[in-house]
């Protein structure tokens, strides 16, 4: 099968495996073992390991020295009724902080000889910046500290912190003022339900090329690792409950187009993927709204009345998971314009009402959902949008 006819893919069914696991892995190992098949994407995903991302440096926050006097005024206010608020208001206290306003971004061209001339011209451009002339002017001497100040795609900003002495760190400010820089993050896995997804090569990814996972119990608890190609370990996950992102992700793809649909446009290197998300409080309130297109075509094929809809629509708002993916579009004229691609999952337990009231419905429904060991899901509701537009 070739590279651009298969699909995205995450991880396979688990199969039991009858193998002396004590030799490979740390603890003791009870129960039955399972081995899954996960994809290049999947690996990076599960990863712990750190990864690195751009992030587009735009200034920098300045911690000046403490003369005797501040250094007085300082424990004077701490000491005083509300001072903590104070200390914040207070410019004598403060640090400094010098953000770059300048936009100038030639996105990617067809032409590499005409996108190489205009990053020239923005090159020769960039000493004309206001934050180039406020970093001549400090004074090291003065200085304490210096943090560099980042804004991510979607208009986030984070702190960068900088290596080497002050000036090192004035001098790396003016050398890559409103360029990308690296970011290290700690793994894909950054907060609850949220990967990022820059530290991924997706040009690269190969769906042919799959990694071993292992789960297996030991000292009562489920374990999880992920083997080389000489079946050795490569790492352990440290979160079980990941697996479940992976399967209800592989579910997502499985039924929804859209998404499928963007994750090859990344591929191709037409879209860049920025974050992937796994959301059980949705705002999206189904009573109120119409009914998805999943039961518009199902009352369609079975003839029934649009007021039944309304044994349904409560329903509805039940145990959904919502998987995102947010990425920017390289031919969007809007460099930076966030889009956003949801699938709503949405669990069969909660449509038991519909058993005994809508038989022919829950039938209807369960025929198109999907089965893994994160539960037996179906794709509710595909949504699609963009914003900072």
């Amino acid at each position: 099968m070739s590279r651009n006819n298969s699909k995205v893919w995450i991880i396979s069914q688990g199969r039991f495996l009858d193998i002396d696991l004590d030799r490979m892995v740390e603890g003791d190992v009870t129960g039955p073992c399972k081995e899954y098949k996960i994809s290049d994407i999947g690996r990076y995903l599960l990863n712990p390991n750190s990864i690195e991302i751009k992030k587009k440096l735009i200034g920098g926050e300045v911690h000046y020295k403490q003369g005797p006097i501040k250094q007085i005024r300082k424990a004077f206010y701490k000491i005083l009724p509300g001072a903590s608020k104070r200390l914040k208001k207070n410019p004598m206290l403060s640090p400094e902080v010098i953000v770059s306003r300048y936009k100038l971004q030639i996105p990617p061209m067809k032409d590499s000889d005409l996108e190489s001339h205009l990053n020239q011209i923005v090159e020769q451009l960039r000493p004309y910046d206001s934050v180039a002339n406020k970093l001549v002017q400090l004074d090291p001497s003065k200085i304490f500290q210096i943090a560099g100040i980042c804004e991510d795609v979607g208009g986030n900003y984070s702190y960068l912190k900088l290596q080497g002495s002050i000036e090192e760190k004035i001098k790396y400010l003016g050398d890559f003022i409103s360029k990308g820089v690296a970011v290290i993050l700690n793994k894909a896995y950054i907060a609850d339900g949220l990967f990022e997804l820059r530290g991924y090569d997706f040009l690269s990814y190969d769906p042919a090329k799959t990694f071993k996972l292992i789960t297996y119990n030991a000292g009562g608890d489920q374990k999880a690792c992920v083997l080389t190609e000489n079946n050795k370990i490569d790492f352990y996950l440290k979160d079980c409950h990941l697996l479940k992102h992976m399967h209800l992700f592989e579910q997502s793809l499985k039924s929804n187009p859209s998404l499928s649909r963007v994750f090859n446009l990344c591929r191709e290197g037409l879209a860049t993927p920025i974050k992937l998300f796994f959301n059980k409080k949705l705002e999206i309130d189904y009573s109120k709204a119409a009914l998805p297109e999943i039961y518009q075509d199902v009352f369609k094929t079975l003839n029934l009345e649009l007021n039944k809809k309304n044994l349904i629509q409560p329903i509805l708002n039940h145990l959904q998971i919502g998987i995102s993916l947010s990425y920017i579009l390289l031919s969007d004229c809007q460099q930076d314009r966030m889009h956003t691609d949801i699938s709503v999952l949405h669990d069969l337990r909660a449509l038991e009402p519909l058993r005994k009231n809508l038989p022919h419905v829950y039938s209807a429904v369960v025929k198109r959902a999907m089965i893994s060991e994160a539960g037996r899901f179906y794709l509710l509701d595909s949504i699609n949008g963009y914003s900072n537009a």
